[in-house]
């Protein structure tokens, strides 16, 4: 290789200190990195130069990065239907808001109140429930997490017929009680697969969470129309008592605080043999694994280098990293597109011309799904693809800013589904029009999720918990702010109007991309150096 580019591959690898984000993904044989690399583990499909980012542990049968296919694939499904139950009773009273209505005596903008107190307590607790998932483990979390969400289905089946207020408080109990889904799950991710599989996997969970958004409306408008309102809370309390059994004997613990060899290190293994030592050697004694009982175990003692307050304190200081606070922005926007249609389309299609009844205006939702699949292949398969593109012509080296580009995608969707639905629904065109133009605005919002998602994972990944609680309770916020309004803005300025302001603020987050894709590195490092955290005492 020519001294330029060996210069330019150091400045990537920074030294012996990389920047937190950038990865060597691929083992070029062609020079560019050193020959330590091919000493560790390798994709074994595939690009067969692909190393497995992060490492799985040399000696320790026990890191979820070694466990069997079976067994991630079941705890990455338990971790999904967790996430798609507690999704699907945040818009489920879509289809029975006019029962509702009816029911408690209220307007459809005080009934969006109880989506709020869901939303904003979604948020805020995230950042009570996480300190535990960093310091105890993701296990309990998830059980803990279920049970209580079961228990507030509960409550909320029997306060449909009872007053408004028993029913806005079981509502605010429900989002308290379900917020790991907005969380957790994104880190169990991190914890169990590799580089390579990630954005996929992300995608694929923010289907889970915007599918639950869709289909719920969909599912509860049959049972609300043959059952009542309060069924529809009854049958997802059973789906969640089920989903509980699961998680207790087929999701293990996945968080895993053992060593790890770094590929960076190993880099310069060939310079330095102490460090060659330290990185590639396995340890003298295995580790013996688990057996299927002790896998059961419900918690550890807990981290004794984790303090909870520390924990509690990060996601506050991680609001002074623009990596993460765009992230917020950009995922906080992609899903207020499903709060905003949960709580309108009553409003929208209940009236003539088009008379929507609860079936109706349930089965409205199934167009913004199948735009959500669509939005899981471009954002997921896609955008791995776009970033191993970039990756191969940079060296082997990832850096998260190339998944990037794919921004330009989701901003076209949403503004044009935006516009599609908007002029479609002022022209009172058939009700097929606005439903295929929620579809493709979909496409978007499911991209813009994963994107958001992705990376700030991708830059932050030692810290996924506390990211993920810093994009979930901006996101909450956001997401709160558009039940308190959109029904009145509705009515005061028109769909159109209404669908295409939200869109252009949309297009404008998604192209900020622009300086991040070419600065970001830059920033990273300026994070990497100013340490924040650090500074504050809280690593």
């Amino acid at each position: 290789m020519s001294q330029n580019s060996q210069r330019d591959f150091d400045n990537k690898v920074e030294g012996r200190v990389h920047v937190p984000g950038t990865e060597i993904l691929f083992d070029n044989n062609d020079g560019s990195v050193s020959a330590q690399l091919h000493q560790l583990r390798h994709r074994t499909s595939g690009d067969g130069r692909m190393l497995l980012v992060p490492q799985p542990s040399m000696n320790d049968p026990n890191d979820p990065l070694s466990w069997s296919t079976t067994k991630k694939s079941l705890t990455f499904f338990n971790g999904c239907w967790f996430a798609f139950m507690g999704a699907i009773t945040g818009p489920i009273m879509a289809a029975g808001m006019n029962q509702l209505s009816v029911t408690f005596g209220k307007s459809l903008q005080t009934l969006t109140y109880a989506n709020g107190a869901c939303l904003i307590n979604q948020g805020v607790w995230n950042v009570v429930w996480m300190p535990f998932a960093v310091k105890y483990g993701r296990r309990p979390i998830y059980i803990f997490s279920n049970l209580l969400m079961g228990i507030a289905c509960i409550w909320l089946a029997i306060a449909s017929n009872k007053t408004y207020t028993v029913f806005l408080v079981g509502r605010a109990f429900l989002g308290a009680f379900q917020a790991p889904i907005e969380s957790i799950v994104p880190s169990t991710v991190t914890d169990m697969f590799f580089l390579h599989n990630r954005g996929e996997l992300v995608a694929i969970y923010g289907l889970a969470v915007l599918g639950g958004n869709e289909l719920g409306p969909m599912f509860s408008g049959f049972i609300v129309q043959a059952l009542g309102m309060n069924w529809a809370f009854w049958i997802v309390a059973i789906f969640i008592a089920a989903n509980l059994v699961c998680m207790f004997f087929f999701m293990p613990e996945t968080k895993f605080t053992g060593p790890r060899p770094d590929p960076f290190i190993a880099n310069q293994a060939a310079e330095d043999t102490d460090q060659k030592e330290q990185v590639l050697i396995e340890e003298s004694s295995a580790i013996p694994k688990k057996t299927f009982v002790e896998d059961l175990k419900f918690w550890n003692n807990g981290d004794p280098n984790v303090s909870l307050i520390h924990v509690f304190l990060r996601p506050f200081v991680l609001l002074a990293y623009p990596t993460v606070v765009w992230s917020c922005f950009i995922y906080g926007m992609a899903l207020s597109w499903n709060v905003i249609l949960g709580a309108s389309v009553a409003q929208l299609f209940s009236p003539p011309p088009y008379g929507f009844n609860s079936n109706a205006q349930g089965l409205f939702f199934l167009s913004p799904f199948i735009g959500s699949l669509f939005g899981v292949f471009f954002s997921g398969p896609g955008g791995d693809w776009i970033a191993t593109f970039f990756t191969k012509k940079n060296h082997g080296v990832r850096e998260p800013e190339m998944r990037l580009p794919t921004c330009l995608l989701a901003a076209f969707f949403t503004f044009f589904g935006a516009l599609w639905f908007g002029l479609s629904y002022e022209h009172q065109m058939h009700w097929a029009m606005p439903v295929v133009g929620a579809g493709i605005l979909s496409v978007g919002s499911q991209m813009g999720t994963t994107l958001g998602m992705n990376y700030a994972l991708d830059c932050h990944k030692e810290l996924s918990v506390e990211v993920m609680v810093t994009i979930a309770a901006l996101k909450s916020c956001i997401a709160w702010i558009w039940t308190w309004v959109i029904n009145d803005f509705i009515t005061a300025s028109g769909i159109l109007s209404v669908f295409m302001t939200v869109a252009a603020i949309n297009v404008a987050i998604y192209l900020a991309y622009i300086p991040f894709y070419l600065k970001g590195k830059e920033i990273r490092i300026w994070l990497h150096r100013k340490n924040f955290l650090q500074a504050a005492g809280l690593m």
